[in-house]
């Protein structure tokens, strides 16, 4: 779900519009004036804003300009939407650097789309370049190489070129997940990663059909490799990806070690009481690391169809705002025995959206 601001003088489309968008899953703030359009941008911080052109008083291309300047609102996403659909109005509101242009009228699907697009652009303009991201829990059973699968994918689906490491020590499952066969795995690789080049590293990693690269882990449980080794290796592969992400099935030397080159570290827990108190132990540990809070997004990943926790309480236990709640989705068990990521074979899939809007709100900036 993301915020929208909705600015249109025409009173009964503001109020379609604000109906489709809820229908569509979103928050709609909505205004029939620019003037308090801006003021509502300035106060509700929405990730993206729809803006008539033709209002009285101040018009959309005031707005739009208004909006860019602030620093406090310059990076929201613009959507112009008007009845003038001339090229020379479309180009005037680029020209006014508005992010896109749609003409009236307009159907549910196609603003949603619309709105869709524009959350994927925003995202990934907030998010730093050549991330390092590790997925990781102190407990099992979460599902992390489900999030950390469909986290990657999705970030490769939105022009993003992914590396996704399997550090797990006890038979991880990235490439069973993906339906690869591992030939090479980090127990091969990483005692020899100190005479390797990026090309060097790329020439041995798997190739998944969407795009997204894969260091598997070994298929038997295998002594962990150096601290310095996986440093090494995550060192070499961030600038040569878009998103370098870990999937940490272990701490010790191989956790630190990836923590402390990460620029962001999702902690997954389940809605249950034996998760909540590891995730609390979790968060200590990162503390006595001195990972900095604005590094950490907590994610609850909903494994079972009932929990007994809700938000509030797991927020309240822990002290933090909970970054995304990944619903349970009743077809994640049929990914998994197919080797089919959701985010691929059904992307409308509630996890697959969940996953989506996960991305929307990662940032070291926005961290929760």
């Amino acid at each position: 779900m993301a915020r929208i601001l909705v600015i249109d003088d025409d009173l009964d489309l503001l109020q379609m519009m604000q109906l489709m968008l809820q229908r569509g899953g979103h928050e709609a703030i909505v205004t029939g004036d620019g003037a308090d359009g801006i003021a509502k941008a300035q106060q509700f911080h929405p990730e993206v804003a729809i803006v008539d052109l033709m209002m009285p008083g101040m018009n959309g291309f005031q707005v739009v300009h208004k909006l860019r300047e602030n620093p406090a609102t310059a990076d929201i996403s613009i959507m112009i939407l008007t009845a003038r659909a001339q090229p020379v109005d479309r180009d005037a509101a680029l020209a006014a650097k508005a992010d896109t242009y749609m003409a009236k009228p307009v159907s549910p699907s196609e603003l949603l789309l619309a709105v869709k697009e524009l959350l994927v652009k925003h995202s990934q303009a907030t998010l730093p370049p050549n991330l390092v991201l590790t997925v990781f829990s102190l407990r099992g059973g979460v599902g992390t190489t489900t999030v950390a699968v469909n986290l990657a994918l999705a970030l490769q689906q939105a022009s993003r070129q992914v590396c996704l490491v399997d550090l797990c020590m006890k038979s991880g499952h990235v490439a069973a997940q993906m339906r690869l066969k591992a030939q090479v795995t980090w127990a091969e690789l990483l005692p020899q990663v100190g005479n390797l080049s990026l090309d060097g590293l790329k020439q041995v990693l798997l190739r998944h059909d969407s795009g997204v690269w894969v260091l598997p882990s070994p298929f038997l449980p295998t002594p962990p490799p150096p601290g310095e080794a996986v440093v090494r290796s995550l060192g070499l592969l961030k600038p040569g990806f878009g998103a370098t992400i870990a999937d940490l099935g272990a701490f010790g030397d191989v956790g630190r070690a990836a923590l402390a080159v990460s620029d962001l570290i999702l902690t997954v827990l389940s809605p249950e009481v034996a998760s909540l108190q590891t995730s609390a132990a979790t968060l200590r540990t990162l503390k006595a690391l001195n990972v900095p809070d604005h590094k950490i997004m907590l994610v609850v990943n909903n494994v079972a169809p009932r929990f007994s926790l809700s938000t509030a309480a797991i927020e309240k236990a822990l002290g933090r705002t909970l970054c995304a709640n990944l619903p349970y989705d009743e077809a994640q068990a049929q990914a998994l025995s197919q080797g089919s990521p959701l985010m691929i074979s059904q992307p409308d899939s509630p996890l697959a959206e969940g996953v989506r809007q996960l991305i929307q709100v990662m940032s070291p900036a926005r961290a929760c």
